[in-house]
């Protein structure tokens, strides 16, 4: 019986529709960038391609740092599913921990990392708190007490009393107004605004310590998520990740991104003109979108035929390398 042929549906090994231009394209743009922060769009329909070329790129940026003399300032790539956050309340603090921690893993031989990467990640725990704390964030965004906070003062109260006549001294009582005055007083500690910029200024000062000459972090699936996760990513990258030598390589289906903006903010208007609401958004957060041309027939037959032929014989294989060969020719 013939051995049976199996394609996965992952990013391909070997550049069969020759996207390592397209790769050297995006890596020219980030170069051109300096040290100013860029963010590129890699588009096409599922299917493609969009991930081959994040691997392409992620290939060519480790073939660069083989050159650079150790010591010195190299790029990093990174590399990352927003899928795999679609799980988590707060997709914009995964993110943000997702890629300080790769950061350190990456970089773990240079001695001032761990400390900056905790000086980092403290930013983000403080965010994640005022996130999930409904009562604490609307303090430090008003300074005023949450009406919880105003219960816990009660209940500090009751306590007291609960002490029974014989127990209630100067002092227990001098403690329970202490607390009470804590809970009561307006947050003078900084608002989410400033931890926002204290975040961003412990990023900037990981790229310097980390030894990154360019942070260049591919997000793939994208279009893939629910339209809040999207959306939030989205976000994460202009607001908190945003900075100088930094790159974002976001491959994603740009119909399905608009699709996510018009159900994330279903108030928008249909049209402004002869664009939409929503393709301005996308372009507000993608500096340069860069659209992977459809194949032709001919492509498509040449692709199945060389894909067929790998997963037959292997990417190894001296024929299948020949084919591929002549191919490019």
């Amino acid at each position: 019986l013939p051995k049976a042929v199996f394609i996965i549906d992952n990013e391909a090994e070997t550049d069969l529709l020759h996207y390592g231009a397209i790769a050297k394209t995006i890596l020219r743009l980030v170069d051109g960038s300096g040290d100013a922060p860029i963010s590129i769009g890699v588009h096409g329909d599922w299917g493609a391609g969009k991930t081959t070329v994040l691997a392409l790129i992620e290939a060519q940026v480790k073939e660069r740092t083989k050159t650079i003399e150790r010591g010195k300032p190299s790029p990093l790539c990174l590399r990352f599913n927003t899928w795999q956050f679609q799980g988590f309340e707060d997709t914009k603090t995964a993110l943000l921990e997702a890629i300080i921690t790769q950061v350190r893993e990456n970089r773990s031989g240079i001695e001032k990392v761990k400390e900056q990467v905790l000086e980092a990640l403290k930013q983000v725990d403080y965010l994640k708190v005022a996130k999930k704390a409904a009562q604490w964030g609307l303090t430090f965004y008003t300074g005023v007490p949450h009406p919880e906070v105003v219960t816990g003062a009660i209940s500090a109260f009751k306590a007291l009393l609960d002490m029974g006549s014989d127990k209630i001294t100067p002092d227990a009582i001098k403690k329970s107004v202490s607390e009470v005055e804590g809970l009561m007083k307006p947050s003078a500690g900084p608002k989410v605004p400033e931890h926002i910029e204290a975040f961003k200024k412990e990023f900037r000062k990981l790229i310097e310590v980390a030894e990154i000459s360019k942070l260049i972090i591919l997000i793939d699936d994208l279009d893939r998520c629910l339209p809040a996760t999207v959306i939030e990513s989205m976000e994460a990258i202009r607001l908190f990740l945003f900075t100088e030598r930094t790159a974002f390589v976001v491959a994603a289906d740009e119909a399905m991104v608009q699709y996510a903006v018009k159900q994330h903010f279903p108030d928008l208007p249909n049209s402004q003109g002869p664009r939409s609401y929503a393709l301005n958004y996308l372009e507000k957060l993608i500096q340069v979108p860069f659209r992977i041309p459809p194949l032709g027939t001919v492509e498509i037959q040449h692709y199945i035929t060389l894909a067929l032929t790998e997963a037959a014989l292997g990417p190894k294989h001296e024929a299948f390398l020949k084919l591929v060969r002549s191919e490019e020719h």
